[in-house]
């Protein structure tokens, strides 16, 4: 299977899990103000907020087709650990490679005249 750059990618991002990526005290300290903007307690636990079926820190650029976080340098420790080409990369791709076209298919109808943004 192909392994697309990261940038062209964004499959890791997309989810319809509320508890998809949990935050920990050292990333929620690290991502400071954005922090309370991008996250969500759960119970007693924190984890990224997620709109539309992806992390609410992901940016689709629709125009050049890339898939960018707005956080990436402050970035949780789960992302960082995620490795492009590794077996957990390839089960993302296996699982929802169609995801993000969806996303970026959706954002450009609604960006064109007469569309439905």
């Amino acid at each position: 299977m192909a392994v697309p750059e990261c940038t062209a990618c964004g499959t890791c991002c997309f989810s319809n899990l509320p508890e998809y990526v949990r935050v920990f005290g050292c990333d929620y300290d690290r991502m400071d103000d954005r922090a309370r903007e991008l996250t969500r307690f759960i119970g007693n636990r924190c984890y990224m907020h997620m709109e539309d079926g992806r992390c609410a820190a992901l940016t689709l650029d629709a125009e050049r087709g890339l898939f960018l976080c707005s956080i990436y340098e402050v970035r949780p420790d789960c992302c960082r650990a995620l490795e492009r080409g590794s077996g957990a990369c390839l089960g993302e791709l296996h699982e929802k490679r169609e995801r993000p076209l969806i996303a970026l298919d959706r954002l450009r109808r609604s960006a064109a005249p007469g569309g439905d943004g």
